[in-house]
């Protein structure tokens, strides 16, 4: 292993986590030497040594740092995902989470109103755009028969890069039937509602529960498979009640405050 100390830290490495990691290990009998990183990573963490949004060194770093093997540096970084204190990004490396964020939710706020992104910028990709089976909900709440179509949408939000939101909504095909070519345009829903003829619409129900990331959800949002997340489902309705979309969305458990608040 190298000669790592504060004062002779690795290149990459936070002063802060050499210092820490200098410290003597307690024997593992009392606690697993992984856990023992883990709550060092913690500690950085919690008391702000290493900041909201900053990039951990590698793992081959951190396992030097430490002074032990890769396996147990993995144990300790996976425990703080699925935790979500910690976000790995495909191809980047692992950061620390983000402080959670301010979402107001509003009946008449788009989703970039709604998030206070303090200075941050919001950015969206579109995961998946295509007609297709209503699922149970969406024929109930438009009032299709289980083989009239659908428009799908599915969308990832990002907030300054990093993944914060995905949603999967549903529409009523007859409503849009130019759905595709007004979302082409603009890549905005609401922009969609105008040139149907919707000036304006509400959210007419929200509702919220917490669960654990599904495999799907958690490569989209860079997690931990079962990191616990929060699920949104929300419902839009036009100026007559009629419903226009269902959106079934997941945040990460800890990059959110949801803040529920009446339209003064």
């Amino acid at each position: 292993m190298s000669d790592i100390s504060p004062e002779n830290p690795i290149p990459g490495a936070h002063p802060e986590l050499a210092a820490l990691a200098t410290r003597p290990y307690a024997p593992k009998s009392l606690r697993a030497i992984w856990l023992q990183i883990y709550d060092r990573l913690a500690d950085a963490i919690e008391r702000g040594l290493v900041a909201p949004g900053a990039k951990l060194p590698g793992e081959v770093h951190l396992a030097d740092l430490f002074g032990v093997s890769r396996i147990t540096v993995r144990r300790a970084l996976a425990l703080h995902q699925s935790e979500g204190k910690l976000q790995a990004r495909k191809g980047v490396g692992i950061f620390v989470r983000q402080k959670p964020r301010y979402f107001e939710i509003r009946n008449d706020m788009t989703f970039a109103d709604s998030l206070v992104a303090d200075g941050g910028e919001i950015s969206t990709r579109t995961l998946l755009l295509e007609r297709g089976p209503a699922s149970a909900e969406a024929a109930r709440l438009f009032g299709l028969s289980p083989d009239d179509p659908v428009l799908k949408l599915h969308r990832l939000r990002m907030l300054d890069g990093a993944p914060i939101y995905v949603s999967r909504k549903e529409f009523p095909l007859a409503r849009f039937p130019r759905f595709e070519a007004d979302y082409a345009e603009s890549a905005s829903v609401v922009a969609v509602y105008r040139a149907t003829g919707i000036a304006h619409y509400r959210r007419a129900e929200t509702r919220v529960r917490g669960g654990l990331a599904s495999r799907e959800e958690a490569e989209i949002l860079g997690l931990t498979p079962k990191t616990p997340v929060q699920h949104v489902t929300s419902i839009n309705r036009d100026p007559d009640g009629a419903a226009i979309e269902l959106n079934r969305g997941c945040w990460p458990m800890s990059s959110v405050e949801l803040v529920f608040t009446s339209d003064g």
